[in-house]
């Protein structure tokens, strides 16, 4: 491998050629803090020469680089001579401008010209909007990939603006203004400052080795995550064989988007391990890309993982963000919803990998949409009892013993053998449940009040289970349904904890809650809540219940026995 290095300055990196960032290379990830860290270091820095770093590109072509490591700073230096470029054009400073602008654009050897920065993950947003002169800018509409560089060059623009005080400035009161003090002396000077920003650039001899340093920058601290990794050796490995279109870049953009869609940007990561762990082995997040690697043997079995990677993609989405798809309206596809929103209620994540793997075993008829409500409810009323109410520390045991069973059922080939794996899973599981004395002290701790809404979701949940699927009295949807207390908060001769047990609660619709109910005595709440059919018996509301200490405590025990009952695995 030959590596160059050489001390160079942004006006003569600018002045080498173009820069393109490679296919296996991330978008543009600076936030608010990094760039405004950057614009200080740029702009309260008096040296005349200040070292940013390094970069490190490949010869691609002559003159064209593509860039392995610094293209957060480039982008963003190509964002503030954008902004200077656009101040220069506001203060009808033409010629200013255009001399600025050749750092952003210059002609090629056929004297077309073309910008120095080439983004494809960010096209045509970077291009149109921010690196053309003004009479080529168009209206764009921004994806969530360009959102970053949209909100770095407005910040960038704001602080330039403040920095040259530009907010009320005209060209006639430009000719007023003292020398060296004026926006136009400021903005040179910026300028100035930028282009003479110090570098070590580093150039390898082709993308390959490309490639091997980009990993090797990563295992020394660079701040890249595993879907950097996996993505970088996917597209390493799958060459891509057309001229029109990289078809191995645009599946692994389409698996991003698929979770930019549902607003889970940052849950590639997590899907990449649970994948792995459903199909492949079970491994911790830290060995998951030695794991991938050892795996990638082949072009054909990394074309077949990015593959699976968009049929999984789809059915992760749907597990994290049930309520962004659509469900048929049945009483099994409502029920699989109902569990896929449990779960991430409870916010547990140790059954993900086996979950995943049921979802595609139900996609490949491997399972009836009967067997996969089940499994999917055992796997809930599994989490209800083992985080959601008694807390049970995280175990290793119950990851591995999931992404065994997850494993199997991806190798199944008939029903049969898929139904084997969940009887496994769940003779497993069943010896893992806490005893119910655990389950009923951890329940009594519940507690909902004004001033303590910790336990609100939980407690929603186990109120909504106390309903029969179909009521006359009111929408029985659990999110259009809020938490009445039956003795009021207000209420003196109770403690504040019997006040907001589940004892003292029930779940009604937010117009009785607001209107029906309030202000009404014990008494007349029951009355009106007999006459509107509400299914008191359920709800463990006899006419015994006379809102006491002692018959509020007695309710909470009953509800707890019967969600302990009916959430055993079996």
């Amino acid at each position: 491998m030959k590596i160059e290095a050489n001390d160079k300055d942004i006006r003569d990196v600018f002045k080498l050629g173009y820069f393109k960032i490679p296919r296996f290379q991330r978008p543009y990830s600076w936030e608010k803090d990094e760039v405004e860290n950057f614009w200080n270091d740029i702009t309260k820095n008096n040296s005349p020469e200040y070292f940013i770093g390094s970069m490190v590109v490949y010869q691609d072509s002559k003159p064209y680089f593509g860039i392995v490591d610094g293209q957060q700073r480039l982008t963003t230096i190509t964002l503030v001579l954008s902004a200077i470029r656009d101040a220069f054009i506001h203060l009808n400073q033409d010629d200013l401008a255009k001399g600025v602008h050749q750092y952003v654009e210059q002609p090629n050897i056929d004297n077309k010209n073309e910008f120095v920065l080439h983004s494809e993950t960010s096209f045509p947003y970077l291009q149109n909007h921010i690196q053309s002169y003004k009479e080529q800018k168009i209206d764009l509409e921004v994806g969530s990939e360009e959102q970053k560089l949209k909100n770095a060059f407005e910040l960038i623009t704001k602080k330039l603006t403040e920095f040259a005080g530009l907010q009320e400035v005209t060209s006639l009161q430009l000719e007023l203004m003292p020398t060296d003090k004026d926006p136009l002396s400021l903005l040179k000077r910026l300028r100035d400052k930028i282009l003479s920003l110090k570098l070590v650039f580093i150039q390898l001899d082709n993308e390959d080795d490309a490639y091997l340093i980009f990993e090797t920058l990563n295992a020394r601290g660079r701040d890249l995550k595993s879907s950097d990794l996996v993505k970088n050796l996917l597209l390493k490995t799958i060459k891509n064989n057309s001229v029109s279109i990289d078809r191995p870049k645009q599946a692994w953009v389409s698996l991003v988007n698929k979770f930019d869609d549902i607003g889970e940007t940052d849950a590639l990561d997590n899907f990449i391990l649970h994948y792995w762990i459903s199909k492949q082995s079970y491994c911790t997040e830290k060995e998951l890309f030695s794991k991938v690697k050892e795996h990638i043997t082949s072009m054909e079995k990394a074309d077949a993982l990015l593959s699976d990677f968009e049929n999984y993609g789809k059915l992760y989405c749907k597990m994290l963000h049930p309520n962004f798809f659509d469900w048929d309206n049945n009483e099994g596809s409502q029920s699989i919803k109902d569990s896929l929103i449990a779960l991430n209620r409870f916010k547990v994540k140790q059954q993900s990998s086996f979950v995943l793997a049921a979802l595609a075993a139900y996609e490949k008829k491997l399972f009836s949409l009967k067997v996969l409500k089940l499994t999917l409810k055992r796997v809930e009323y599994f989490h209800f009892i083992f985080n959601a109410i008694t807390s049970q520390r995280s175990s290793g045991h119950i990851v591995s013993t999931y992404s065994k069973n997850a494993i199997k059922l991806s190798k199944a080939n008939t029903s049969d053998e898929a139904n084997i794996v969940v009887k496994e899973l769940f003779k497993t599981l069943s010896s893992k449940i806490p005893h119910y004395e655990e389950f009923e002290v951890k329940f009594l701790e519940l507690i909902f009040l004004k001033s303590r809404t910790k336990d609100r979701n939980i407690i929603k949940y186990c109120l909504n289970r106390l309903l029969p699927n179909t009521t006359s009295c009111f929408d029985i949807r659990s999110d259009a349904l809020t938490i009445e207390h039956i003795v009021p908060q207000s209420d003196t001769n109770l403690s504040p904890e019997l006040i907001g047990s589940i004892g003292n609660l029930l779940l009604v619709d937010q117009s009785t809650n607001a209107e029906k109910l309030r202000d009404k005595c014990l008494n007349d709440k029951l009355d009106y809540l007999r006459k509107s059919n509400y299914p008191l018996e359920n709800n463990f509301l006899t006419d015994q219940f006379d809102g006491k200490a002692g018959s509020i405590e007695k309710r909470t025990k009953e509800i707890a026995k019967y969600l302990f009952e009916n959430s055993r695995v079996s």
